[in-house]
Parts: C-alpha cells; sequence; structure tokens
C-alpha cells in the first residue's frame, strides 16, 4: 500500500462511513478471521454489561479492486447482535465503519494484523483459527477447532522437507498448518481426549507419525485409537509403554512443553509409537531415544 503524503491520496484509501447494521451483517468475515464463535458468549458477557460504548460500535472493512469488502474487526460483535436469540445482545441500529482500500489478500492480511497489534487480543490460538478458514479447514474435534494446537505444530514440523523442498523450521504457523493439513483431518476424525490422545507433545508425535507414515495408514490410526481408548494391545508394546510407563518414566518432564521438556517428551513419544507401527516389543530403552526426535524425519 502506498505511503500516505498527502489529504488526496489518504482519502482515496481510507474513508468513514455510517451504516446500517444490517448492511453490515451482509458482509462476510475476511478471509483469514479466526473463529471468533467459540469466544463469542464471552464477548457477549462483556457487551452486555456496556452496549453502547463508542469503540464498540467502529467497524473496520477491507475493500478490494473489484469492490468487495470483509469485515477486518468488528466480527464478533456482529455475530452477537445477528443471533439475538442465543446471546440476547441488542444490536445497534447503525455502526461507524472505517474502509481500508487494499490492492490483494497479502494487503488485507496486513490491515487485519494490525488490529491484532493494536488490541492484544489475538492469541497464538486464534490466528490458528484464523490460518483454518483461510485454507477451508473445519476442524470437529474442541481441541483442534479452537486452535489449541500450537506447541504441537511448532515442535512436530521441525525440519519436515516439504514439496517445494523447503525445511520447515516450526515457526511458520501457515506452512506448518498447510503442509499437515490432511494429518491434522485424520487426527481430528479420531478425536482427541480419552485416556492419552491428549496434551501438546501427544498430538505432536501423532501429526509427526501420520506425516511419516501415512495419514491412512491403518495401524497409525490403530495406534490413535488405542492411545485414546486407553486400551494397549499388549503390555510389552509401544501403545503400553506410553499409557502406563512414561508418566513415571519421565516424571515432572511429562506432557510439559518447555524447550527442554518437550524434546524430551517426543524422544521417548516417537520411540514408542515406531516400535508400535513396527511390530516390535519394547524391552528397554537403548541410547538411540535421546536423540529420536531431532533425527526423525531423516530415519
Amino acid at each position: 500500500m502506498a505511503f500516505f503524503n498527502s489529504k488526496d491520496l489518504m482519502e482515496n484509501q481510507v474513508y468513514k462511513e455510517v451504516l446500517p447494521t444490517s448492511d453490515l451483517f451482509k458482509l462476510p468475515p475476511i478471509f483469514c478471521q479466526r473463529n471468533h464463535e467459540l469466544r463469542a458468549s464471552k464477548v457477549a458477557k462483556e457487551i452486555a454489561k456496556n452496549p453502547f460504548l463508542p469503540t464498540g460500535l467502529e467497524i473496520a472493512l477491507v475493500e478490494y479492486p473489484n469492490g468487495n469488502r470483509e469485515i477486518a474487526n468488528g466480527n464478533t460483535r456482529l455475530y452477537i447482535w445477528q443471533n439475538f436469540d442465543e446471546f440476547g445482545v441488542n444490536a445497534p441500529s447503525h455502526l461507524l465503519t472505517t474502509t481500508y482500500k487494499v490492492c490483494n489478500k497479502e494487503d488485507a492480511r496486513r490491515i487485519y494484523e494490525s488490529f491484532d497489534s493494536m488490541t492484544a487480543t489475538e492469541t497464538s490460538k486464534h490466528k490458528i483459527t484464523g490460518i483454518y478458514r483461510q485454507l477451508g479447514l473445519t476442524p470437529s474435534d474442541r481441541t483442534i477447532a479452537m486452535g489449541m494446537v500450537g506447541k504441537a505444530f511448532s515442535y512436530g514440523c521441525v525440519g519436515y522437507v516439504d514439496e517445494d523442498g523447503e525445511t520447515l523450521n516450526g515457526k511458520e504457523m501457515l506452512k506448518n498448518i498447510a503442509n499437515f493439513r490432511e494429518e491434522l483431518n485424520t487426527l481430528d476424525s479420531i478425536g482427541l481426549g480419552g485416556k492419552s490422545l491428549k496434551g501438546q507433545p501427544i498430538i505432536a508425535a501423532s501429526l509427526m507419525v501420520l506425516k511419516k507414515y501415512g495419514y491412512n495408514n491403518p495401524k497409525v490410526k490403530v495406534l490413535l485409537k488405542n492411545l485414546k481408548n486407553g486400551t494397549p494391545s499388549n503390555y510389552d508394546q509401544g501403545d503400553y509403554y506410553i499409557i502406563n510407563e512414561l508418566p513415571t518414566r519421565l516424571g515432572d518432564t511429562w506432557g510439559k512443553t518447555d524447550g527442554n521438556s518437550m524434546p524430551i517428551n517426543l524422544n521417548h513419544i516417537l520411540y514408542c509409537m515406531d516400535k508400535f507401527i513396527d511390530g516390535e516389543p519394547i524391552q528397554r530403552f537403548s541410547k538411540v531415544v535421546n536423540t529420536y526426535y531431532s533425527n526423525f524425519w531423516d530415519a
């Protein structure tokens, strides 16, 4: 976008209007919008306390060269007002809108993220749900749908080489999720929770084995379902060790996601998962387990 160095240029790029709220109901959320429906109940309670504060009556739009517009800021409020039967919050008749003209989706994203920066309301999990929307993903598992998989992706994708030959560093969440979308869909279809298919280390390891051995691999699916149901195949198999042995073996480190604990968790979980997939019993943990996570994509 051009630098605003004159009044005319600014007026050509940004303009304000007072519009009927009913007109704004017809506009879609910005393409990368987080899942605002998940947090609507909490926000509705706040709006009910202060229904018409001036800042709550301002909405931001982006407008593309073809004239199409999307809501860049205010989607949660509009959703609450539009669904009176669910939230009981009356909508104002009109809203003050600021419309930013953009050249493309990248410009639109920067506008959207600028509101994130100013308000500090967009957490990591909210950004993930925005990526879901952008990629057309509609997970049903609550943990996944709410974007509470950030650490799993940040660690699980490190070192994976994508189809373009680029090695993922785990930091670029859009690339992480785009590369692991089918694996995420499989995990979502199984559903997280139960006895042991939960927690960031387990989720990360699950995504990794689904990617390495195939998201439709029947043995991997059996493993993940065994972990969820808490029904290991045998006492010397990897699923049994994950459910019954690792929590004790790793002690206070188990399930934690700090920079020291997460790799240790992944070393052991991935080792156990591979043993199960290979059909090999576990008799002891060899030294190879100490570097299992860092070598996983190379093996």
